[in-house]
């Protein structure tokens, strides 16, 4: 196994971490992409729980990407591939529908 790839996995899995840890942990919602904080009318707790553990479980999925592909094959690059995207889906309609929500 080659040991670039596995690098670049775990470089990136540190820095979804810590991006993790920032939004969910110390609520730094300057980090999210397009929030602002007039417009915003949701509950900012729940913005920042479900956006950290997008971030957490995808740099988990993103750490074990090479040795999966290693044992599996490329198969399982693309099931989690597949389990990104959707994640990233799904959030997105969650962060809108926190968004037109009443606080």
């Amino acid at each position: 196994m080659d040991i670039g790839p596995v690098i670049a996995c775990l470089f990136t899995s540190a820095l979804l971490f810590l991006f993790s840890y920032l939004i969910w942990k110390k609520q730094e919602f300057t980090l999210i992409a397009g929030f602002n904080e007039n417009t915003f009318r949701g509950d900012k707790n729940k913005l920042a729980n479900s956006v950290g553990f997008f971030l957490m479980t995808s740099g988990v999925l993103i750490l074990i990407l090479p040795f999966g592909i290693g044992v599996v094959g490329l198969i399982a690059g693309q099931v989690i591939s597949i389990l990104i995207i959707l994640g990233i889906v799904i959030l997105v309609f969650y962060i809108n529908r926190l968004s037109k929500s009443v606080a």
